[in-house]
């Protein structure tokens, strides 16, 4: 029997946070409960055996909804006093195999440790906030306010490549040039990066006018994916009309199939935009994020699309790390 994945994953400190005190964080132990999912923390005054004789926040869940869940993002406030100086915001996040999610009813404990050395008789309180939870049907509830959601978003789908066709497999996973919607009119060129991008008019069998994108590994590295966005905009003026992102990544995590130097990826084609006057709108193209074979990255990685596309791979690697041993590659 195959090994079914869980990921538990505890991202590091994001850095100082400061929380006003209010009426609920007088408590010695803080519950906020966010349907469907209830959470408590509670700081551990005493070294905690899992996190080597250090401090540590104790979460606890307790499931109650109806639906069968698969991911959740918790992030874990502090609200201290004067006499603590050290505290950060941290999060704590899981993604359930498809196979096993978390069902009504059901509880779990987990530990975050910290290196915190409060001062003597110092209160520290902790409140949990539940940021995003994906149900088993791809369902969200929750602001989702958070990079790291977006992640986790991104880990279930890449957890859900190898045992499922979805939409969204078709739709972010590369063309061959070969019979691909290439550039067939007012081609445009642009190196960004380690891409040589090509643009241009393609036809569909209608006739209707689409933009079409290639792109050219002209780096030394092979490449896992990629995020663009094609923005349209009025000459004249040069408002920005509609942006459209785009995912392009091998979803399989098979090296031999990752864009290699000097090999060409085909990306789906976008409708044009339209002027008042019925002209065609300009467009450009923005790189967002690379994503090489070794886990490095190049690109501003300011969209949530980004973040979306870093989580796929952690969630393809999972899936082969548990089907044959070792993953394809590790992911920053």
């Amino acid at each position: 029997m195959r090994h079914k994945p869980t990921l538990l994953l505890f991202p590091l400190a994001l850095g100082p946070f400061v929380l006003a005190l209010n009426a609920a964080a007088q408590d010695e132990k803080i519950k906020i409960e966010a349907q469907p999912l209830s959470v408590t923390a509670q700081f551990s005054t005493a070294p905690v055996a899992d996190c080597n004789s250090h401090n540590g926040v104790i979460v606890q869940f307790h499931y109650i909804g109806t639906k069968p869940l698969r991911a959740y993002l918790v992030s874990l406030a502090p609200a201290y006093s004067e006499a603590v100086k050290a505290l950060t915001e941290q999060t704590v996040q899981e993604v359930r195999d498809s196979r096993e999610p978390i069902v009504n009813g059901a509880e779990w404990t987990r530990t975050i440790c910290s290196a915190v050395r409060p001062n003597v008789g110092a209160a520290v309180r902790v409140i949990p906030i539940v940021d995003a939870l994906r149900f088993a049907d791809g369902s969200i509830w929750g602001p989702g306010s958070l990079p790291e959601s977006h992640q986790l978003f991104g880990t279930m789908d890449g957890m859900d490549f190898s045992v499922k066709t979805t939409d969204l497999l078709r739709y972010v996973s590369p063309i061959l040039p070969r019979g691909g919607p290439v550039p067939v009119e007012d081609i445009q060129f642009q190196t960004i990066g380690p891409l040589r991008i090509e643009t241009g008019v393609w036809h569909e069998e209608s006739g209707t006018a689409m933009v079409a994108l290639e792109a050219t590994n002209v780096g030394t590295a092979p490449i896992r994916g990629f995020v663009f966005a094609t923005i349209f905009f009025d000459p004249n003026s040069g408002a920005k009309l509609r942006s459209v992102t785009t995912k392009e990544l091998e979803t399989e995590g098979n090296p031999a199939h990752y864009l290699l130097p000097g090999a060409t990826w085909v990306a789906g084609p976008r409708k044009f935009s339209y002027l008042a006057d019925g002209s065609r709108a300009s467009y450009k193209i923005t790189l967002d994020l690379v994503v090489f074979a070794d886990g490095s990255t190049f690109g501003p990685k300011k969209g949530r699309e980004s973040d979306e596309v870093l989580g796929m791979f952690r969630g393809i690697d999972s899936v082969n790390l548990a089907n044959h041993g070792a993953p394809a590659t590790q992911n920053q």
